[in-house]
């Protein structure tokens, strides 16, 4: 598998770290400094990467949708242009994966918090709040991660019809799930889901010790979405691994 990098730092070099250790090649690498892409660059390329600036998605795409690649976006921070990208794949026939998070630790964690969410949903004494905390240099707040959390809280613990996700400065009504956000030190990403009572508190809690997680998961998902047609998420990746397992 050929890949083309959209963004070369951190997550670029492991992802290129690891694609290598698989048997693949990085044939190009894209960041701020970089010429504007050629066809004759574009041609043999098999899948894109993209973990670059989310200002900037609309123009790092649209070039490589033209060109008939597949594509996976990391990135963060971007939603408000989905209709833009999902009009994007649908002219160009393509396909593109997205994730708030590709770590395969993080996706089976979202599951953990679907199960977590409809078993505590029945028992009222219990609160719901998440924390996350990151390393001083994130762009996005929230990440990406902790929305997708709340989403997934929201979904099955219903008394939470809401998202709160900047700081509370006073009470907040009961139908709000507050998100607090911690920007320090080399945090390379950690993520709480509590249910609290007046008895006790139930966490569930994923720390990521590197980022091998993130592009181990990236790569799956880029292996995935060679030669399919449309808009995913990782979900989707899920599924199909499951569906393998119960075979």
């Amino acid at each position: 598998m050929r890949i083309a990098l959209l963004g070369y730092g951190k997550m670029g070099k492991e992802i290129e770290r690891l694609a290598f250790e698989r048997g693949w090649s990085v044939d190009l690498r894209v960041d701020i400094d970089t010429p504007p892409i050629t066809s004759a660059q574009q041609i043999n390329i098999d899948v894109v990467i993209h973990y670059a600036n989310a200002v900037n998605i609309i123009a790092d795409l649209t070039p490589w949708a033209e060109a008939h690649k597949p594509i996976v976006v990391g990135t963060t921070g971007w939603h408000e242009q989905m209709p833009k990208v999902g009009a994007l794949v649908k002219k160009n026939n393509i396909g593109l994966i997205y994730a708030s998070n590709f770590s395969l630790g993080v996706n089976i964690f979202f599951h953990l918090i679907r199960t977590a969410a409809q078993t505590i949903d029945r028992f009222s004494d219990y609160d719901a709040y998440i924390q996350e905390i990151h390393h001083k240099n994130k762009l996005d707040s929230p990440s990406g991660t902790a929305l997708t959390m709340g989403q997934i809280v929201l979904n099955h613990f219903r008394r939470k019809k809401e998202l709160l996700n900047e700081t509370s400065h006073g009470k907040i009504r009961p139908e709000q799930l507050h998100i607090s956000s911690t920007r320090s030190g080399s945090v390379v990403g950690t993520h709480i889901l509590a249910f609290d009572s007046a008895a006790d508190t139930i966490e569930l809690k994923h720390t990521a010790k590197d980022r091998s997680g993130f592009a181990l998961g990236t790569l799956l998902a880029a292996e995935w979405i060679i030669g399919k047609k449309g808009l995913f998420t990782m979900d989707d990746v899920f599924q199909d691994l499951f569906k393998q397992g119960d075979r």
